[in-house]
């Protein structure tokens, strides 16, 4: 299967912890094992809904996107260092290396939706699931998260 192709992105920003916890004003340090996790690509994770009856009113979707980055922001307020920096800190004395999660810059977790051309059982085909082929109708729509 031919890698699909991103027809439109119509919506770029970065969504912002609901409120800011004293907790995430300060650094968090990465551990031993968080640090040896650096090196080993991550695992991505997504959830596939069908499209439900109601999708058909034209003011559907910027309520589908509004609940989500307000939900989002909900979140961002316990699992704030989603929305934080990788930040490196070198010290001379004495001489050590720092790695953490700098959550103060208050940029925030990026929110995209974007569409694509292909259906839901392109993503399920056999290639990508290793327990083989979903059969799912053509017209259906989802909603993929990534962490």
């Amino acid at each position: 299967m031919a890698s699909p192709s991103v027809k439109h992105i119509s919506q770029e920003c970065f969504i912002q912890p609901h409120h800011v916890s004293e907790e995430s004003k300060q650094p968090f340090y990465l551990t031993p094992s968080d640090l040896a996790m650096l090196s080993v690509h991550y695992i991505q994770k997504g959830l596939l809904f069908t499209k439900p009856p109601e999708a058909s009113n034209p003011t559907f979707l910027d309520t589908l996107l509004a609940k989500l980055k307000h939900t989002l922001s909900l979140a961002l307020v316990h699992f704030y260092t989603l929305a934080g920096r990788l930040v490196t800190k070198k010290e001379q004395d004495p001489p050590v290396y720092l790695v953490y999660v700098d959550c103060s810059n208050r940029l925030g977790a990026k929110f995209i939706y974007a569409s694509l051309d292909m259906s839901i059982s392109d993503i399920l085909s056999p290639t990508d699931v290793p327990w083989g082929g979903i059969e799912v109708e053509r017209e259906r729509t989802c909603v993929w998260f990534w962490l």
